[in-house]
């Protein structure tokens, strides 16, 4: 055999080495923006599991935006200043510039990264960066719809009652929806962190180390679902908790519901700078009302008590104990359960169906 035949061998041989047993079509979106850190990271470590990865998200930080999308209007050209959620959490309200590519003012709203053609960003809500990246980039970079959905890993947990604020578990439920599998991720360290300034030992790699781990565990087990990652019809919510550096992948994962249990619940504050969230930012007393964030348990100033959740089987309440990570399996249609069901149908029985 010819050197140059020697060296192809070997060559094939080690990508077969390397390469995973079941490689996957990934879309990766966020509601922290397309220049998060953890974002990048786990695209960072798919890529080198040997999935091929796609990401498409919003241009800047949109988290709490939920579901929200604007529904035909064409995305406009990226404006020099825009208010994002920081300034409307400081006092005075101010805009901020476009942090990261300053290049992309006045560019058209939707495009990809100058630095990587894998990488997407949308002028609008995460929801609608996701289904781009459903609609659009993934059928251009696979040909199809991808073989996984991974949105996250959120900047701050996402447990129980906040769940339907959050972009990151809409762009998980839109996911299950379309018949994808889909993963939400979100991890407890909530600082704002930019992929420039990534470095070998971020907290984001172990994040997403983490989630890959994840990810080979479904591949390697499809046979269990029928051939697929998951059933059709559900997806994963999956919380980190806090951890010290260079203990997050030997975290045990813990099967969780999702249930009320979180320290994030809104509610409206009359004085907005009573909610504990508000501390160092908006003072008491300043006239301004809206909502603040709280913990479910609380009793507000008015004198409502947001519903507790003590069950030991909570995200919320596990993240809180640090004790795994939480796996909460959800569907992406509210559907009650049939006794429920049966039991207003009882209830209706004199005027429906």
């Amino acid at each position: 055999m010819k050197l140059s035949n020697l060296a192809a061998a070997a060559a094939v041989a080690l990508a077969t080495a390397t390469a995973p047993a079941h490689a996957l079509n990934i879309l990766l979106c966020n509601d922290d923006g397309f220049t998060a850190a953890n974002l990048r990271a786990l695209q960072q470590r798919l890529k080198a599991a040997g999935h091929s990865v796609v990401v498409s998200a919003s241009v800047d930080n949109q988290s709490g935006r939920g579901g929200y999308m604007s529904f035909l209007t064409p995305i406009p050209k990226i404006p020099a200043t825009y208010v994002d959620m920081y300034s409307l959490s400081s006092t005075p309200v101010t805009p901020r510039a476009v942090k990261v590519f300053p290049e992309l003012v006045g560019k058209a709203g939707v495009g990809d990264d100058p630095t990587d053609a894998d990488v997407s960003y949308v002028w609008g809500s995460p929801v609608m960066a996701c289904l781009y990246g459903i609609d659009v980039k993934a059928p251009k970079k696979f040909g199809g719809v991808p073989d996984l959905m991974i949105s996250g890993p959120n900047e701050g947990n996402n447990t129980g009652h906040i769940n339907i604020s959050s972009g990151t578990v809409n762009n998980l439920f839109y996911g299950i929806n379309r018949n994808i599998p889909s993963i939400g991720v979100s991890d407890a360290d909530t600082a704002s962190t930019e992929f420039t300034a990534l470095t070998t030992g971020s907290r984001a790699y172990e994040v997403a180390d983490i989630v890959v781990k994840l990810v080979k565990t479904l591949a390697d087990n499809k046979a269990q679902a029928g051939g697929r990652l998951m059933p059709e019809g559900v997806g994963l919510n999956v919380n980190i908790p806090a951890f010290d550096a260079g203990k997050g992948t030997a975290l045990p994962y813990i099967m969780t519901n999702m249930g009320k249990a979180t320290a994030y619940a809104p509610a409206f504050y009359e004085d907005l700078g009573k909610s504990p969230a508000a501390a160092g930012r908006i003072p008491a007393g300043a006239g301004l009302m809206g909502i603040g964030l709280t913990n479910a348990g609380s009793t507000l100033p008015s004198g409502v008590v947001i519903p507790a959740d003590t069950s030991t089987s909570s995200e919320g309440n596990v993240i809180g104990a640090k004790t795994g990570v939480a796996v909460s399996v959800v569907e992406g249609v509210p559907e009650a359960r049939r006794s429920f069901v049966e039991a207003m149908k009882l209830k209706l029985a004199p005027i429906a169906k």
